[in-house]
């Protein structure tokens, strides 16, 4: 039996506890963590989860942990929920296993901190895995990375 495909929609929308818009994840038009105590959370700046290197995008041959959602003071040092993201070996899903919080571990969408995360458990998250398909997958993130507004704007 396969998992049920899901479909990834990603918004811009403003931060109460930021003066800048953050990304915003929907699975099938629904906050995926509503059911956590991180419900309350926001998401990334744009400027960290999108773009040509948007941590979104599966590696090849390789699962990465990202985290997608900050605790609720909407910084990501506090609490974050950071699923692997991995594409299919075929290529045509991606999926978020394995959600974990990770406090004081995860500032920014990728880790970056000295040495790697196998020695860092995080708590796991009550979240269930997702599968999405992957061309509407990378489309999304594509269609969100390239909307342009989340951009600075630029001096002529």
């Amino acid at each position: 039996m396969t998992d049920p495909v899901s479909t990834l929609t990603l918004r811009l929308t403003a931060s109460p506890s930021r003066d800048f818009p953050v990304v915003t994840i929907l699975v099938n038009g629904a906050e995926p963590f509503a059911s956590t105590h991180l419900s309350q959370g926001g998401g990334f700046p744009p400027t960290e989860l999108l773009g040509e290197e948007s941590p979104l995008l599966p590696l090849p041959h390789l699962g990465r942990r990202v985290a997608v959602i900050t605790c609720g003071c909407g910084f990501g040092g506090c609490g974050v929920a950071a699923p692997v993201i991995q594409l299919s070996a075929d290529g045509r899903r991606v999926s978020w296993i394995d959600f974990r919080d990770y406090v004081g571990v995860f500032v920014r969408p990728v880790y970056d901190g000295v040495g790697g995360l196998e020695d860092i458990d995080g708590q796991p998250l009550d979240v269930a895995d997702v599968v999405f398909d992957a061309e509407q997958y990378l489309a999304e993130v594509r269609r969100a990375s390239e909307d342009g507004s989340w951009r600075p704007a630029t001096r002529d």
